[in-house]
């Protein structure tokens, strides 16, 4: 659930339902995703799995570990769609993304510090997304 594939039905929901934040919603995913990809480029951190002992992989893993690009989407989207959302709406999205990064560092995917930093790339991509567009919101 923290793969990009789940952007597409928000995109959908965006774009039948709150089109007036579709530029929004694009420029925060569009800042999440180059920061992660960047970061992954300049540090070159290796797994968990690559440098510990007894962690075994569920499915292999290409990419860097630094930072946790699913738990930076999970936050991203919680954010996104926590603004003018009532508060049981917003409980859910906020328990999805924690347990997005949880899961991450669980699976021996990454490190914690993997986890807290995307999920601050998340959070900050969408306050990033709303000065560069200057939306009030």
């Amino acid at each position: 659930m923290g793969k990009g594939w789940v952007l597409l039905p928000a995109f959908l929901v965006v774009l039948f339902f709150q089109r007036k934040r579709l530029k929004l919603f694009l420029a925060v995913f569009f800042i999440e995703s180059l920061t992660v990809n960047l970061l992954k480029i300049v540090f070159n951190t290796p797994r968990p799995a690559k440098v510990l002992q007894d962690v075994h992989l569920l499915e292999p893993l290409y990419h860097k570990s630094f930072p946790s690009g699913d738990t930076a989407m999970a936050f991203a989207f919680a954010t996104f769609f926590s603004k003018g959302t009532p508060l049981w709406l917003k409980l859910p999205l906020w328990v999805y993304a924690f347990l997005i990064g949880y899961g991450r560092v669980y699976l021996g995917v990454h490190f914690p510090f993997d986890v807290v930093v995307g999920a601050l790339i998340g959070v900050f991509s969408y306050f990033v997304a709303l000065r560069l567009l200057k939306v009030r919101e």
